[in-house]
């Protein structure tokens, strides 16, 4: 046992020596700054609190007609899986995790909502991945009645991934819900939305050709 505890300090050092270093938005989608978009940055370099969310950094863009929603975009974890490791990161020890990131977004009449994922992340193991996209038009509404369809995903490199999802009806607000498997360090995430008429289909196409509808 003993012997097991000291490897995975070890372990985990090593996760958060590496991780800090490579934590950047490294792959923005074209459609951030247009009318409708939502850009939320977490970090978690701040201490979050007897609460135990991480609020975020937003930018959004709005039409000149339309207003967001008028809730906190944050994230929020199991904290008896999930740990907060001051220098800026969530990680997990030999159990699995799940972090759940809220977004407040445009109260808008169009179809549909792009949602792009950016994750900076080490791991002994499988990479994290986004597991579903759930959305809702009123925090009343509950379980969350809009189901998100994943689209398409890219590893970078060995830390750093993006996916791509989409959900109709457009919602208000969103859940994007990431797991984390054993000994996995979470040290950015990146995400941005899109209300618009226009869909994508995930029947194979290719990341240049799901990059080049946007422009």
């Amino acid at each position: 046992m003993r012997r097991f505890t000291i490897l995975t300090v070890v372990s985990m050092l090593a996760l958060f020596f590496v991780s800090p270093l490579i934590a950047e938005d490294f792959m923005p989608p074209d459609f951030r700054g247009d009318p409708l978009t939502y850009t939320a940055f977490w970090e978690f370099t701040n201490d979050p609190g007897p609460a135990d969310i991480w609020p975020d950094v937003v930018n959004s863009v709005g039409d000149g007609v339309h207003s967001l929603f008028t809730a906190q975009t944050h994230t929020h974890r199991d904290d008896s899986v999930v740990f907060w490791d001051p220098t800026g990161a969530l990680y997990t020890l030999a159990a699995p995790g799940q972090l759940a990131f809220f977004l407040n977004n445009w109260v808008d009449p169009y179809v549909f909502k792009h949602i792009w994922v950016q994750v900076t992340y080490t791991s002994q193991g499988p990479a994290p991945f986004v597991s579903s996209v759930l959305g809702a038009d009123d925090s009343l509404q509950w379980p969350d009645p809009y189901v998100g369809y994943f689209l398409n995903r890219i590893d970078v490199d060995a830390n750093h991934f993006v996916e791509y999802w989409q959900i109709q009806p457009n919602p208000n607000m969103e859940y994007v819900y990431l797991d984390l498997p054993p000994f996995t360090s979470i040290d950015e995430v990146v995400i941005d939305t899109w209300s618009t008429d226009e869909p994508v289909d995930n029947e194979g196409k290719s990341w240049g050709e799901v990059k080049s509808l946007f422009r």
